[in-house]
């Protein structure tokens, strides 16, 4: 169940089911969706109340980007509602969220690009989605197509697991939780793994595509994470990667 206006709209995004095409890019900010419609032909936004909605073509597909705000509760209002949004003629949906994240390894640095292989999700909002101990693991078609973006704009990049959680400051900076020696135990602990970087929101997009997918729809998910610093400015080819990738799937 989702809510629904009364002018027959999806009450947070404000478009109607079936408006949007069957592939979309969920970046966190509004600043995103705008520079995506740059690179996007017939360009239009089809809302711009609480969440920004554009629709256009790349490559002559129709594609959308639709911000989900920051953190996994607004990921998880927004998304649900993208995917009762979405027209289905060709079987199936493709969702890819182009976000920013911090490193967690000596070797991802500032700059580079992250497709996640799979999610540890420190977060609570997934769980309440699909349950406890599910795999989040992104759709291996979507992996595929991202890397191969990558490779073809010759742009660097790792693959690996990737860390959601749902608190920022409290995560990445342990001296500003409530309890900072078990926030640096678990941050150190994520790096010993092996886990490449840490963001907030695809744990939720991937519950919700597995969700959806358990009740018969087909919904191909993943994420690309360009690793921010100051002075580092590279989300246009985080864009140009997204959406090369969307467009071939």
């Amino acid at each position: 169940m989702v809510f629904i206006d009364s002018d027959g709209k999806l009450h947070h995004i404000r478009v109607g089911r079936g408006d949007l095409p069957s592939r979309v890019l969920l970046p966190g900010s509004r600043s995103r969706v705008k520079l995506i419609q740059r690179f996007l032909d017939n360009s239009k936004i089809l809302a711009d109340e609480r969440q920004l909605v554009v629709v256009g073509s790349y490559r002559g597909v129709d594609v959308a980007a639709v911000d989900t705000g920051m953190g996994p509760s607004s990921a998880a209002i927004v998304v649900r509602e993208v995917i009762e949004a979405v027209d289905y003629k060709n079987g199936y949906a493709v969702l890819i969220r182009p976000g920013t994240c911090g490193s967690l390894q000596q070797g991802v640095i500032a700059g580079d690009l992250v497709i996640s292989t799979g999610v540890i999700a420190q977060e609570c909002v997934s769980r309440k989605i699909i349950g406890e101990g599910f795999p989040l693991v992104p759709d291996p078609e979507v992996v595929d197509a991202l890397r191969n973006a990558c490779l073809e704009l010759g742009v660097r990049f790792h693959m690996g697991l990737t860390h959601s959680k749902d608190a920022l400051y409290e995560v990445e900076e342990p001296e500003t939780s409530i309890n900072p020696d078990e926030a640096k135990k678990n941050l150190e602990y994520l790096k010993r793994i092996g886990v490449l970087c840490t963001e907030m929101e695809l744990s939720v997009i991937l519950a919700l595509a597995s969700r959806y997918n358990l009740s018969g729809r087909k919904i191909k998910a993943g994420g690309i994470f360009l690793v921010i610093s100051d002075g580092v400015e590279k989300e246009d080819v985080l864009v140009e990667v997204a959406l090369r990738a969307l467009v071939s799937l």
